[in-house]
């Protein structure tokens, strides 16, 4: 019992085994490449998602300067807003301790604010002011100006140093 194939048969089988090698090959290699450019693309979105958020992040860093500025703002308007408040709840006791005959309580007196922004101060030198008098009664020493007393002080060394002190 001999069967006998065809010639084309054997051909056939054969380019078909070469043609399967060919497609798993070729298939072996989309998937080397379509694994290579998963792995690329995650590199990429990863550098691209940093960069971006970089960017975002020194915009948000812009846009915080900005409302820092506008912090300060508010700040020095909250402030004044509060300063109001509290001069004007200040005469209200203070009328208050009137009407009931009472002594006023002594309030410490509240520093000049500026109402424009604050902007960076230049140091320049001022002129020396000259001393003054106290104006409060309780104090009643003689203030002199610092020339004054150099003058005095070398007069004083001068008199020790010749023997006449008076």
């Amino acid at each position: 019992m001999a069967t006998e194939f065809d010639p084309d048969t054997a051909t056939t089988y054969q380019k078909m085994l070469s043609l399967t090698g060919v497609i798993l090959k070729e298939t072996a290699l989309l998937l080397w490449l379509f694994f290579c450019s998963i792995f690329v693309l995650g590199a990429w979105l990863g550098k691209t998602g940093l960069a971006w958020g970089r960017d975002a992040r020194t915009w948000i860093d812009s846009q915080g300067q900005t409302e820092a500025d506008s912090g300060e703002t508010a700040a020095a308007t909250g402030q004044a807003i509060l300063d109001a408040g509290q001069s004007g709840a200040y005469f209200l006791l203070d009328k208050a301790y009137e009407q009931l005959g009472l002594d006023k309580p002594e309030r410490p007196a509240k520093p000049a604010v500026a109402s424009a922004p604050v902007k960076k101060a230049t140091v320049t030198k001022a002129p020396a002011a000259k001393p003054s008098t106290p104006k409060t009664p309780a104090s009643k020493a003689k203030v002199t100006p610092v020339a004054e007393t150099q003058a005095v002080d070398e007069s004083v060394t001068d008199k020790e140093e010749t023997g006449a002190v008076s």
